[in-house]
């Protein structure tokens, strides 16, 4: 049986490198742990390692109180260090960076318009549509509830619990989660 495929969208990324969203959505870590094995081969987009950036930032930010502050507020250090977070990421067994074709602005207004609420949702979908010429298997795993739902009208989409065979039991988000089983 072929390994399947899967496209990682940047929250499935986000929980696996930023620690206190990894025991919150322990599904998306444990998911990644069974790439590392070999059980998936997985797909993102460098820009969804730069938004996972902004997301580490984001989260150092609220944890030393300075999310509001205009001016940067970090210092190298940090961001070399998260910088290396992200590089460590992508080096993941089983795990490549797809460079799609260029993407014309006219195909990501087209898609927030008709399907997504966000270009960041667009993008998304019109990379893996991209990568689906090349690889008709290939699933979209995201843990955005409403880019599964309107992302499904193009390709298959996945909560990262559809690959797992329950919930982890140290997950901190079970008892509310839409998705759990």
């Amino acid at each position: 049986m072929p390994i399947p495929n899967i496209f990682l969208d940047t929250n499935i990324i986000a929980d696996c490198v930023v620690p206190l969203r990894r025991a919150k959505y322990a599904c998306s870590y444990e998911l990644v742990q069974k790439v590392e094995k070999g059980q998936f081969k997985a797909w993102s987009v460098d820009y969804a390692l730069s938004e996972t950036l902004g997301i580490l930032k984001g989260e150092k930010e609220e944890r030393i109180g300075t999310k509001d502050i205009s001016r940067e507020t970090l210092s190298a250090y940090d961001v070399t260090q998260m910088v290396s977070v992200i590089d460590e990421f992508r080096k993941t067994n089983n795990f490549e960076v797809f460079a799609p074709e260029h993407i014309p602005q006219a195909e990501i207004f087209d898609k927030v318009k008709s399907i997504c609420v966000q270009a960041t949702d667009a993008l998304v979908l019109l990379s893996v549509l991209h990568l689906k010429k090349k690889l008709p298997n290939i699933v979209l795993v995201t843990r955005d509830d409403k880019l599964l739902v309107r992302g499904k009208k193009l390709v298959s989409t996945a909560h990262p619990i559809d690959f797992l065979p329950s919930c982890p039991t140290k997950c901190d988000s079970k008892s509310i989660c839409r998705h759990r089983k």
